[in-house]
């Protein structure tokens, strides 16, 4: 058979005018059937190429706009996921806060209630603040529950805390926790010291704050003015019952601005600093006495700038 096709042949004859030669060209046709094979063979090729290339284009645009979406997704969730961190890490930092400003209060010894928040506790949210979209996109469904079931909680102790503190507020209004002087500074503590007159060993009743004359003198909490008298020892004084707890006195004063029966604000101006009676320069003694005892003042003119200590830790 395929002796005989390469036997057979066509002849092709090509004739540019009468007057020309005649050309012949002759094909066996087994080559013009095998070109024709390939021709096809190359078409089909070709098409069915095209076909693939069109799909995959297809494909690959499906896929690019489907990452596209997740990725929009992530950057979403990420988002959401930073926002809720640092909502939940500002709660727990003011619930720290708190919880340092309640150490400060008992610390004065007030009548306050317990176990409003809760000691030596733990806990709290733990996870990355911005983690990589790879891991992301695995865990960030379980974060966000894990988030949202806890931060519950911490609100709810958030909103406890404040509630306390809330219920405090009215109490500390007269517990003496306002510096007494407009500035200054302590220039001989509470307790057993050399007296200044004689060099013996004798207790010093209050706390001295030595500053330039007639620096304003405040009320430390708010309360009702019982004494404003001029004796030898304390010279001018002031004194000012704070409820049935606190009494403060104020004395050595250079000039008093209230008299008995005063109500007064804590933070009032009551006098100017002086060097009025037993003193050896300008200053102001200052007494606190709890529940009529007399106690270290220390802690109580300096609470409001621990407050402050606290605040600049958690900036």
């Amino acid at each position: 058979m395929l002796k005989k096709m390469k036997k057979k042949s066509w002849t092709v004859m090509i004739s540019s005018g009468p007057q020309s030669s005649i050309k012949q060209f002759k094909f066996q046709r087994l080559f013009v059937y095998s070109v024709i094979g390939l021709a096809t063979i190359v078409i089909v090729s070709f098409g069915m190429l095209t076909i693939a290339y069109d799909n995959l284009r297809i494909e690959n645009t499906a896929l690019t706009n489907d990452l596209d979406e997740r990725e929009e997704e992530i950057a979403k969730l990420n988002n959401e996921n930073h926002a809720i961190y640092e909502e939940a890490t500002a709660v727990q930092e003011t619930v720290e806060e708190f919880k340092q400003i309640e150490e400060l209060l008992n610390d004065l010894d007030l009548d306050l209630p317990s176990g409003t928040i809760e000691e030596d506790g733990s806990g709290g949210l733990e996870f990355e603040e911005n983690p990589d979209i790879s891991s992301l996109n695995q865990d960030i469904h379980s974060d966000l529950i894990a988030i949202h079931s806890e931060l519950p909680e911490l609100l709810d102790d958030f909103e406890s805390t404040v509630d306390a503190l809330v219920a405090y507020e009215e109490q500390l209004r007269t517990v003496p926790t306002h510096f007494p002087a407009a500035e200054g500074r302590i220039s001989s503590e509470f307790g057993n010291r050399n007296d200044p007159f004689t060099g013996a060993k004798r207790f010093h009743s209050g706390t001295d704050v030595a500053a330039p004359l007639d620096t304003e003198i405040y009320a430390a909490a708010d309360g009702v003015v019982t004494e404003a008298v001029r004796e030898d020892g304390y010279g001018n004084k002031i004194v000012i019952s704070h409820g049935d707890t606190y009494e403060t006195l104020y004395a050595h004063l250079n000039s008093m601005d209230v008299s008995v029966g005063d109500e007064v604000k804590k933070g009032d101006f009551i006098g100017g600093m002086g060097t009025t009676g037993r003193s050896t320069g300008v200053h102001l003694h200052y007494e606190i006495r709890r529940y009529g005892e007399l106690i270290d003042p220390y802690k109580y003119m300096t609470f409001h700038q621990q407050e402050n200590d606290i605040d600049e830790d958690e900036s």
